[in-house]
């Protein structure tokens, strides 16, 4: 079925190393402690045994529903990749695939932060919609991400 591509692209640079970087992102179960609380991510749960590699499998909680994901791409340090399904009555209405690349810079990380997004069926009439969400909770991930890696005022 035809479908209806989104695209986001993005980067930030973290003052941490790769290695600290690509840990925090790969920790999925332990996204609920640093990513932002005010869209629509509710919390990620891994369905198939850690640790974490290419093909584990997980479900993505969010206020929309969930999101049945697998990572596909794991290279410690480099790169980290998934592929999210969404499916209302065993019908999928839309693929996310988000993917990030770091890259060392001195003493900091790049993050380079790709999202797409296709759109199926009756979905594809939600794409202005989907564009700004898309564009929002990607924007809020790579702000988290970075913030998580600030020192917070109380330890100061």
């Amino acid at each position: 079925m035809a479908g209806s591509v989104l695209r986001f692209e993005a980067q930030t640079v973290i003052r941490r190393s790769a290695s600290e970087v690509f840990e925090r992102l790969a920790d999925l179960p332990g996204y609920r402690q640093w990513m932002h609380r005010d869209g629509v991510f509710g919390g990620t749960e891994l369905t198939s045994a850690l640790p974490v590699r290419s093909g584990t499998t997980y479900v993505d909680r969010t206020r929309m529903g969930r999101f049945v994901g697998e990572v596909t791409e794991h290279v410690p340090s480099t790169r980290l990749a998934f592929s999210e399904t969404f499916s209302m009555f065993g019908h999928p209405l839309t693929q996310a695939r988000p993917s990030y690349v770091l890259e060392v810079d001195g003493d900091s990380t790049v993050v380079h932060h790709t999202a797409e997004a296709e759109l199926y069926g009756f979905a594809r009439v939600f794409k202005p919609l989907a564009a700004r969400m898309v564009t929002r909770e990607r924007s809020h991930t790579l702000a988290s991400l970075k913030r998580s890696f600030e020192p917070s005022p109380e330890t100061e």
